[in-house]
């Protein structure tokens, strides 16, 4: 007969397994359900006696049986454990998120171990596997992915319309240069682009009526470009757009369509209705232009004539 200490020590034991806060499955070479315990009955709704004897795959029949199937006969096989992360796999059963009101997430993450149980004699015939839950810690990972890619974005991103700002500008500049220097690619136009008498409007209807227009001057250039197109806030009212696998004839399509639609627009703020106008200048990357610098002044000389002459037109330079 069992000493009455041994009993009570076997007592406590499984009394842990019931209640801690693991998923413990003990299956057999049939991948039958011999131990299932509190964590496993209470994230899957199926009782222990009602597990027990069941294959696991009649319990869970969404699982992926021949994936897991090979995962356990390779523990058998090799009585080494395996280890299954939820980086690799989310979740192997698919069971809810207990904390889903403070978390983001709705089901749950799991860490997953198959580990052998050795026989006295050394034989193995059943494995266990210890399912931890770690939404916490995926959730946690998750955010700070989440957050690490909101600033990124925002470090390439002009905060006020939405646009590329002007050190991606640049970069996109530079890497579209040096690939057309080696022959790489080509043609490409850059345009800059300049609200008309833009100050008169923030004189006029104040500064944030100006951003107004500046937002929706962002939208328009944002609309008419292609998937490739890149454009972005050269700073205060002056835009850039780099046109890839574009000649000169199809930029200065490309820049009529947008002065086209700029001076038909009656942009709305609640100091009345206003009405503007751009001027563009285009460049054509050329064997003329020795440096980034040379490619931008052509742009930009042009663009200088647009106003100079009159505004509210394109000059494509030379």
């Amino acid at each position: 007969m069992m000493p009455q200490t041994e009993m009570t020590e076997l007592h406590w034991l499984f009394d842990m397994l019931q209640h801690i806060d693991v998923g413990l499955v003990v299956v057999n070479t049939k991948y039958e359900v011999e131990l299932w315990n509190g964590f496993m009955e209470n994230h899957s709704g199926v009782s222990s006696s009602n597990a027990r004897n069941c294959s696991l795959f009649d319990i869970f029949p969404t699982i992926n049986q021949s994936w897991l199937q090979h995962k356990l006969d390779n523990a058998f096989a090799l009585r080494t454990p395996i280890y299954i992360s939820w980086e690799q796999r989310a979740s192997l059963f698919p069971f809810k998120s207990y904390r889903s009101v403070t978390s983001i997430s709705d089901t749950m993450f799991q860490n997953v171990v198959i580990r052998p149980i050795n026989n006295a004699n050394g034989s193995v015939d059943h494995l266990c596997l210890v399912v931890y839950d770690v939404t916490d810690v995926a959730v946690n990972k998750a955010a700070l992915s989440a957050a690490n890619r909101k600033l990124d974005q925002m470090s390439k991103t002009d905060g006020l319309t939405e646009l590329n700002n002007r050190a991606s500008l640049d970069r996109a500049i530079k890497l579209t240069f040096d690939s057309f220097a080696v022959g790489n690619s080509g043609p490409h136009c850059l345009v800059m682009a300049d609200i008309d008498h833009f100050k008169n409007v923030n004189d006029t209807y104040g500064h944030p009526v100006g951003d107004i227009v500046l937002q929706e001057m962002a939208k328009i250039l944002s609309s008419a470009s292609r998937r490739g197109d890149f454009v972005g806030r050269y700073g205060g009212e002056e835009f850039s757009v780099l046109l890839l696998n574009t000649t000169k004839e199809g930029a200065k399509v490309y820049c009529e369509k947008i002065r086209q639609q700029v001076e038909q627009r009656v942009f709305n703020s609640n100091k009345g209705d206003i009405k503007i106008t751009v001027s563009l200048g285009c460049s054509e990357l050329g064997k003329q232009h020795s440096s980034i610098e040379q490619w931008i002044e052509s742009a930009d000389g042009a663009l200088y004539h647009a106003k100079h002459n009159g505004r509210n037109q394109t000059v494509i330079a030379d």
